[in-house]
C-alpha cells in the first residue's frame, strides 16, 4: 500500500467513525481534516468535494460490512446456520461502531435528498436486501424453509428485526435485548419453515 493509499484509508476510517456518531451529512472536509490533523487542502486533494468524500465513506463502510458481516456468513453452512451467522455478524458490526450502523443513520439523512450520495446508498441497500433474500433462498434449498417461502418477505422481516435490534441497543439500551431478538428471530424462522 502506498503512502497516499494509507493516508486515504486513515481518513476513511476516521470518516466512518465520525459518520457513525454524527451522521454522514455532518462529515465535512473541514471537520475530518481537524479530526485527522490534516490540512483542509490536503484532505480535499483526496476527494475534491464533500459529496465524493461521503460516497467514499459509504463505499469504505460497504467493503468493511461485506468483510465483517456478509462474507463470514456465506462461509457458514447454507440455510439457517448462515442466517444465524448473519444475525450475529450484523449485531457485532452495529455494536462495534461508535454510534452504530452508518447505513441506518445515512438512510434517515438521505431518504428525501436526491443526489449522488443517496443514489449510492440506495444501490448499497438494495444489494443488501437482495443478499438477505438469497440467504433465505439457501434455506429453501436446504429444505429448512418451505418451498413456497417468499424470500423477499423474509428479507423485509429480517431486516426489520435488525433495525429493531439497532434501536434497542443504541438508543433504548435495553438489558433484555438479547432475549427479545432471539425470541423474535425464532418466530421469524418458524414462520418460514
Amino acid at each position: 500500500m502506498t503512502k497516499g493509499q494509507d493516508t486515504k484509508l486513515t481518513i476513511l476510517d476516521a470518516g466512518l467513525d465520525m459518520a457513525s456518531q454524527l451522521g454522514l451529512e455532518n462529515v465535512s472536509i473541514g471537520a475530518l481534516a481537524k479530526a485527522t490533523s490534516m490540512s483542509k487542502s490536503g484532505l480535499f486533494a483526496h476527494f475534491e468535494s464533500k459529496e465524493n468524500l461521503q460516497i467514499e465513506i459509504l463505499n469504505h463502510a460497504g467493503m468493511l460490512f461485506t468483510q465483517q458481516v456478509i462474507t463470514p456468513a456465506i462461509r457458514t453452512k447454507a440455510g439457517i446456520p448462515r442466517i444465524m451467522a448473519l444475525l450475529d455478524n450484523y449485531i457485532s458490526w452495529d455494536c462495534n461502531l461508535t454510534g452504530g450502523c452508518i447505513f441506518v443513520t445515512a438512510s434517515t439523512d438521505y431518504k428525501d435528498r436526491p443526489g449522488k450520495v443517496r443514489d449510492f446508498l440506495l444501490k448499497q441497500q438494495l444489494l443488501w436486501i437482495e443478499s438477505l433474500a438469497q440467504i433465505a433462498e439457501s434455506a429453501v434449498g436446504t429444505g429448512e424453509f418451505r418451498k413456497d417461502a417468499d424470500c423477499e418477505q423474509f428479507a423485509f422481516e429480517f431486516y426489520s428485526l435488525l433495525l429493531g435490534v439497532h434501536l434497542y441497543y443504541k438508543l433504548l439500551n435495553k438489558s433484555d435485548i438479547k432475549k427479545r431478538y432471539q425470541t423474535a428471530f425464532e418466530k421469524l424462522l418458524h414462520s418460514f419453515r
